[in-house]
């Protein structure tokens, strides 16, 4: 059945031929394009950055209270999952909110993961145990996924790709404000209140975030016919869905717990590394060629650029989630610093990050290229790496910080621009689905990143203390070496041991934590390489015409416009002299 919708005044008619069109998906994207003048812009934005000081002011709090929230639930040998179960239902649900975005609205799904953020966060405020904890942290997880995706891919439906680094950036400033702002209320409610009224105070605030959304948020699809309410939920990829959530689920749940929670050689652990693996390979099947509007289409990484950009992502995630998780443990267990304490230290990280966010998209707005931006930020962020080495028990504050500065300014020139780069390297209908792939890979890289540096934290230091047990020449009780054994992410008490027996323990602790820096190194490394080979064509989609493109065509309108002035001109000086001798002649 053939169908045409026509739309109001100043919109875009979009022909529908029916509802198995080859071209749905490109229809689906291009009919949220809704490009804002610059005031509606700023509104939009303002809206959505509160969003993102929530979402991210959730995930970063809970880092600097983990050991307090472990031993209160009488988890803490197992709070480390609090992290990990949230990353890992981000990771998972991200796979969604690109194309759900696209056949159900932008707004309507960022307000359903708002809500979903605001009960996550109330339930967490009154969980009993770890798991119940683990479980809510997990929802939370979802709700943070989406905020993050939405705001990005809302964002760049109102402005064009050319003025989106400068607006992109400023979007993720607010990321470094809530990680910011999140240790910081955390750390005071721990301190003098309860680290529950945290979650309460976070709950309400996400009421408001969800009204200014509602109001201010503009999201107007070009035609809302492209599909009724039956066509859109027959065109979920339930299936996709089915085999992405299960099988990174199954990955994920053994890499976490590998070497602690389970033996790595255990039947648990290899069968679900199998049946993960294969419903991941069934996910890619699946993708390739059964459904319309599939979650990851995978003729996007056909593009070599992009599939580079998206690689090194997950890299990203594994650096950039792993040190916000385990940068607080250092502070709290090597330098003995409370959790107040704990929060100023990380304020040079996110803030150097926001600012540097804010400088890089006007740098690209303003050269109309991302590359370098990226080059110099993945630079800046592996010499930090290198330098983590340097940290122990003796090392200055002041060195401390010149690391999280020069770390922070790596990540904001890399956070957002690297987004704004995968943008440019794929059509324009397909910026939901590009940066939700994204932010999958990210978010997985981040669960694997935590998983590894659990895993390398806790062995090592298990293996410490075994080698003390067998040559204990400080003479550590060994009731403390098993209180130790059982509490590793908790903050040490050292009043009762001698200064030799400090000088061990903290030793142990630092030699476990470099361990995971060192994994960090290759990790940035891997991103600075993979970045060399990103083609840099400007701010425009690959569908799109270049800028040299776009002005030569002005150009031969220019020349066409006036060869066709010039010719009427001289057709009307002919006919005039015509008329005027004819006039005479008569």
């Amino acid at each position: 059945m053939s169908e045409a919708n026509s739309m109001k005044k100043g919109t875009a008619v979009i022909e529908i031929t029916n509802k198995d069109d080859p071209n749905l998906a490109e229809k689906l994207g291009d009919a949220h394009m809704n490009i804002l003048p610059t005031r509606q812009v700023i509104i939009c934005l303002s809206a959505l950055a509160l969003g993102m000081i929530i979402s991210f002011a959730d995930q970063t709090g809970v880092t600097v209270a983990l050991p307090h929230i472990g031993k209160e639930l009488n988890a803490e040998t197992t709070i480390n999952w609090a992290g990990t179960a949230s990353l890992l239902a981000n990771c998972v649900c991200q796979v969604l909110f690109g194309r759900l975005s696209d056949i159900f609205g932008r707004k309507q799904i960022m307000i359903g993961c708002l809500f979903i953020l605001v009960v996550a966060d109330l339930c967490c405020g009154f969980a009993q145990t770890g798991v119940q904890f683990y479980i809510f942290r997990a929802f939370a997880g979802i709700g943070n996924g989406g905020i993050s995706s939405l705001a990005m891919v809302i964002l760049s439906d109102v402005v064009t790709l050319e003025q989106r680094g400068k607006f992109q950036g400023i979007l993720g400033a607010n990321v470094g404000v809530g990680n910011a702002i999140g240790p910081f209320l955390m750390a005071a409610f721990e301190k003098h209140r309860s680290w529950r009224d945290f979650y309460y105070l976070l709950s309400p605030m996400g009421l408001l975030v969800i009204v200014a959304v509602y109001f201010f948020v503009e999201d107007k699809q070009k035609d809302s016919r492209l599909l009724n309410y039956k066509e859109k939920f027959q065109k979920i990829d339930y299936l996709g869905i089915l085999c992405a959530s299960a099988g990174l689920t199954l990955l994920l749940i053994p890499i976490s717990g590998g070497g602690s929670t389970y033996a790595w050689n255990s039947p648990i652990v290899i069968a679900m590394f199998v049946v993960g693996g294969v419903l991941m390979v069934a996910f890619l099947l699946i993708e390739w060629k059964i459904p319309q509007l599939p979650m990851i289409p995978l003729r996007i990484f056909k593009k070599g650029s992009l599939s580079l950009l998206l690689g090194s992502t997950f890299f990203f995630g594994m650096t950039y989630f792993g040190f916000m998780y385990y940068v607080p443990y250092y502070f709290h267990v090597v330098k003995g610093r409370d959790t107040l304490h704990t929060s100023i230290f990380l304020l040079p990280l996110v803030l150097s990050q926001s600012i540097m966010s804010i400088v890089s998209g006007q740098i690209i707005t303003h050269t109309g290229h991302y590359i370098h931006v990226v080059w110099a930020g993945y630079a800046m962020w592996l010499l930090s790496c290198c330098l983590l080495v340097l940290w122990d028990e003796k090392l200055s504050d002041g060195v401390n910080v010149v690391v999280l500065l020069l770390m922070g300014s790596g990540v904001g020139f890399t956070f957002q621009p690297t987004m704004v780069a995968a943008q440019a390297q794929s059509k324009k209908a397909d910026r939901a689905v590009v940066i939700s792939t994204r932010n999958v890979l990210r978010s997985f890289g981040g669960a694997v990143g935590i998983a590894i540096g659990s895993t390398t934290v806790s062995n090592t230091f298990l293996d410490e203390i075994s080698n003390i047990e067998e040559n204990n020449v400080s003479n550590i009780p060994q009731s403390y070496l098993n209180f130790l054994k059982n509490h590793i992410y908790q903050k040490i008490d050292t009043t009762k041991l001698n200064s030799q027996q400090v000088k061990v323990v903290r030793a142990m602790y630092v030699k476990s934590l470099k361990n995971y820096f060192y994994l960090l190194i290759p990790f940035i490394g891997i991103c600075l390489f993979c970045s060399f080979f990103v083609r840099d064509k400007g701010l425009q989609c690959i569908d799109e015409p270049t800028k040299a493109e776009r002005e030569l065509a002005t150009d031969v309108e220019k020349t066409q416009y006036t060869a066709s002035t010039h010719d009427l001109g001289s057709t009307a000086a002919s006919n005039a002299t015509v008329d005027s001798e004819a006039t005479r002649t008569h």
